[in-house]
């Protein structure tokens, strides 16, 4: 909008900013308050059509500017801002503040100098975050905040995408503005306030920036007429605009009578079933699909959409829905999306009673973008929602049946981009074109011609977590391998065993660690579990199809061979994320004892390898026991790509080219090389892979990288307990004395910054070392913030990690509660199920975590445990060295 100038201003370390009461103009609504709010360290001014604040010293502050806006009116109202700023400081962000101070809340949405948008409200001093949203924000002038306000909620939208809904009617209803937080430079254009207009109070308003047209078309509102009377022309066009939407199920469509109560429009590139009046009725359309698969892979693919009728609200029509169907004589599945905004796959028999077989509750989109999939495979398939397993139908009655779309109850259906797609089907088999969105673009080229022929490349037509999982997987398995020989030599540093078996431990735990902190995408989500798991599936086809031969060796005890290099592995990668790959262990066998000590393996070569590798890491946020400063100097790692000649290594350098790229060299910034490493992808004529300590390369073969992802596709498309926290009985003292708990001031800096930033990754043992200053899932408190936390009121829950033999009175000791691990190890469970036990259940219960004191990183575990499973954690850093510094008194542990 008005990035041509002001960004690039940004980048300039002096910007002459105007005087406060100068250039208000472009604030709009808020014209006028910069003189009576501007606060000191602050300076405001207009340049380039912005408006611009500065903060060029003060950590921490928070400027806001704001309005007394009063209640919305009964239609509602539209708060907009176009915002940007330029800062080093990560959590540095500009929004949009609703504040109440006589009901003493705050509501605030932001974009931040990292590029998040972050949903927040403080009611009565308590802080709870309501969204966020990874990577949505663009920072380059565009990015534009809004909130839509009716009585009593708020929707936030951050560049048409909806960050979240907030009903704290104790922000809402008085002051309305902007917000600026810690040091940098912002920009503010636009701020408007406006009415929305009086249409019907009951309509939901329409999401900004929804994938689906405005209600009766943004360009065409064209009632489809498929009866046999219509003139032949229009029958004609109508089939062909209706082929270009809905592929291979037109003729279903077009040969279907016209249901009493629905209409069928065409509204821009979308379809759309209308039903304002027939209650509980469907209507669907399907084709038939030639029987069950026998070899390979068949996905039919949907793009869908739902509304409530018109002038109605989401809220009453719950249940109305749309998606796949499948049917197989009397017996019927449908894979759908509700308005109720979950992933549902119901199943029905010749009594017509349903079956709930999955749900992802939440998990639609509703603004146009929802992806609906039906993958089948001999014997088995699957209904997936953007990416994502709703349910797994093993030999069911409806495999192989008729495949379509179905609309149900009130509402507006909206379909587009039907498609089936083939790989492996016997000749004859229905198959449409690709449905958007469903491969890498390099992967359409292929298989139109632009590049490789799609029929040489392997899952080139299967889901596109399968196939970037094969290719990313395989390959990013190989390299952490290789580079962590590579770390051995370069570094000197001490193997944790015999070089080969460490670097495939120190491969395993590189690949399963961005499993373990889910990034809230869901598609992303499964694409990193299927990139671990391919990394080492090789192993266990490999070995398997050894066995087959002759082969055939015991796998889960002391052999070599691939099944054991298998075993090794994949224990590593379950250790660090058993609830994601407890399928995969069931399906090859592994023993419940082997699995057991699955997670004190990852445990055991996870502090090794940190420890050993911690003097030669940089200090950051996934590295937060990292001994060099994050600016720490090293030689660069760098990736060339040799002209690739086989149709499969063409595919690889051209679709994934660039992440291969992103995974070297963010190696070469995580640690501090002594010299520069060339990592070279080429064509070997053998099937290898090695590190050169001579001329400090790694070479990747394409010729091993394409073996690997033929036999797996050779194999799988058919061409060939932990305990739970020791609890120990509360302190003697089982309640905090008022009048002992005056604290002495200026006896410890419970603030000190050691320079360790705050991170999702827990500390290894020992857990010894400087924590940070901040927690990112819990609220740090001070000495004095505990005191007044514990005597407000009888309801918290006070638990020490420090294992020592006094502790704060009321507390439990639980010295494991910050055990290290990961946060998705089964240890957590036992974590949920201990803090469950002593809240009730009740989550808004305040937990209080402390250690020995400020060099106890146990503390900081624990919180982040608790945090990350939802409850109100917090962190007492200062723990009992700043309790005893206070003179506060101590209780001893009892038995």
């Amino acid at each position: 909008m008005k990035k041509s100038g002001f960004v690039v201003s940004l980048c300039v370390s002096t910007i002459a900013l105007l005087q406060p009461a100068l250039g208000q103009s472009v604030l709009g609504a808020l014209d006028g308050v910069v003189d009576q709010q501007l606060l000191q360290g602050w300076q405001g001014g207009e340049q380039d059509g912005w408006f611009v604040l500065r903060n060029d010293s003060l950590e921490g502050a928070e400027q806001t500017l704001t309005i007394p806006a009063g209640p919305p009116s009964q239609n509602g109202r539209h708060v907009s801002v176009n915002v940007t700023l330029k800062s080093d400081q990560p959590k540095a962000a500009i929004g949009i503040v609703a504040n109440n101070s006589a009901q003493n809340g705050t509501c605030i949405a932001e974009v931040t100098a990292a590029a998040e948008a972050n949903l927040f409200c403080v009611i009565n001093e308590k802080f709870e975050s309501i969204a966020t949203l990874p990577k949505a924000a663009k920072l380059d002038g565009s990015d534009v905040i809004e909130m839509i306000e009716v009585p009593g909620r708020a929707t936030f939208l951050v560049n048409g995408e909806v960050l979240g809904e907030i009903s704290a009617t104790e922000a809402l209803g008085a002051d309305l503005g902007v917000m600026a937080y810690e040091r940098g430079t912002f920009g503010l254009a636009d701020f408007t306030i406006s009415d929305l207009p009086a249409t019907n109070t009951n309509a939901a308003p329409q999401q900004q920036g929804s994938g689906l047209p405005p209600r009766g078309g943004a360009t065409t509102n064209t009632e489809v007429d498929t009866s046999a009377e219509a003139p032949g022309a229009e029958t004609s066009d109508v089939a062909t605009r209706m082929a270009a939407i809905m592929g291979p199920l037109t003729d279903s469509i077009m040969d279907a009578d016209k249901l009493e109560g629905w209409d069928l429009f065409f509204e821009d590139d979308w379809i759309v079933l209308v039903n304002q009046t027939a209650a509980s009725t469907e209507n669907f359309f399907t084709m038939p699909m030639g029987g069950p698969v026998q070899s390979g892979e068949r996905i039919t693919r949907v793009n869908v959409g739902v509304r409530p009728p018109e002038g109605q609200t989401a809220q009453d029509f719950k249940l109305s829905a749309a998606g796949l169907v499948v049917e197989n004589g009397d017996d019927s599945c449908l894979g759908e999306i509700t308005l109720g905004g979950d992933g549902l796959v119901l199943c029905f028999g010749a009594d017509g009673k349903s079956q709930e077989m999955g749900r992802l509750t939440g998990a639609a989109k509703l603004d146009g973008s929802d992806l609906l999939e039906w993958v089948e495979q001999p014997g088995i398939a699957a209904f997936f929602l953007n990416g994502e397993a709703i349910a797994t139908l093993e030999d069911h009655p409806v495999l192989g049946g008729d495949v379509g779309v179905l609309a149900y109850e009130r509402g507006d259906f909206y379909f587009r981009d039907f498609a089936v797609s083939v790989t492996g089907a016997p000749a004859g088999a229905p198959a449409g074109g690709k449905s958007k969105g469903s491969t890498p673009a390099a992967a359409d080229d292929a298989a139109a011609g632009n590049g490789t022929a799609s029929e040489e490349i392997p899952f080139i037509n299967s889901h596109e977590s399968r196939l970037i999982g094969a290719y990313l997987g395989v390959t990013n398995g190989i390299f952490m391998h290789e580079f962590g020989h590579a770390l051995i030599g370069e570094l000197q540093v001490p193997s944790t065993g015999p070089e080969e078996d460490a670097v495939d431990i120190f491969s395993a735990l590189r690949v399963v660690e961005p499993t373990m902190y889910p990034s809230g995408d869901e598609g992303i989500d499964l694409i990193g579990r299927e990139v671990a798991l391919y990394s080492v599936l090789p192993w266990y086809y490999g070995g398997m199809i050894n066995a087959e031969s002759g082969q055939d060796l015991p796998w889960q005890d002391e052999h070599t061979g691939d099944l054991r290099r298998f075993r090794n592995t994949f224990c590593v990668i379950y250790g660090g994320n058993p609830g994601l790959y407890g399928d995969i262990a069931e399906q090859v066998g592994l023993e419940e004892r082997t699995l057991y000590r699955c997670e004190e393996e990852f445990n055991r070569q996870n502090r090794a390898w940190r420890t050993i590798l911690a003097p030669h890491t940089r200090l950051g946020e996934w590295h937060p026991d990292g001994q060099l400063a994050a600016d720490a100097p090293g030689a660069a790692i760098t990736v060339n790509f040799e002209e690739p000649t086989t149709p499969i290594s063409k595919f690889l350098v051209e679709t994934f080219g660039d992440t291969l790229r992103g995974f070297a060299v963010d190696m070469g910034k995580t640690y501090a090389l002594p010299r520069d490493i060339a990592v070279n992808y080429r064509n070997c004529d053998e099937l290898n892979a090695w590190y050169s300590p001579d001329e400090g390369t790694i070479t990747m073969c394409y010729d091993l990288i394409e073996h690997l992802v033929v036999m797996i596709a050779d194999v799988e498309l058919g061409d060939t307990g932990a305990e739970p926290p020791a609890e120990t009985p509360q302190a003697s003292s089982a309640a905090m004395d008022d009048a002992d708990m005056a604290v002495a001031p200026g006896t410890l800096n419970e603030l000190a910054d050691y320079g360790v930033p705050a991170t999702n990754v827990l500390f290894p043992a020992p857990y010894r070392g400087p924590t940070p200053a901040a927690h990112t899932r819990a609220e740090t408190l001070t000495t004095k913030a505990v005191v007044d936390l514990v005597t407000a009121n009888d309801n918290w829950l006070l638990v020490d990690t420090s294992g020592g033999a006094e502790t704060l009175p009321g507390a439990f000791a639980v010295a494991d509660a910050g055990r290290d691990g990961s946060l998705t190890d089964s240890f957590q469970k036992l974590v949920e199920d201990w803090l469950t036990e002593e809240t009730s259940g009740d989550k808004s219960v305040p937990v209080i975590f402390f250690g020995s004191g400020m060099q106890d990183r146990s503390a900081y575990n624990a919180a982040l445990r608790a945090g990350n499973l939802g409850w109100k954690a917090y962190w007492y850093r200062g723990g009992i060295e700043a309790w005893k510094a206070n003179d506060l008194p101590m209780a001893e542990q009892t038995e």
